[in-house]
């Protein structure tokens, strides 16, 4: 149970790193206040979230 909850949060790191990569290129292109850019900062608060909720369970 605890490699794939570790697995889990792994790939929620990697998908928050993929966003905020897509975040910061969306805004050099379209500038911070675009729909794009704030959707993707919505998507990076949501998987951070979770990766805290693995985080708890682990406790």
């Amino acid at each position: 149970m605890k490699a794939t909850s570790e697995a889990k949060k792994i790939q929620n790191i990697e998908q928050l790193e993929s966003l905020r990569k897509k975040m910061i290129q969306t805004a050099n292109t379209f500038g911070i206040h675009h729909p794009m850019v704030l959707s993707y900062s919505r998507k990076i608060d949501e998987t951070h979230n979770k990766i805290m909720k693995l985080q708890q369970t682990e406790k």
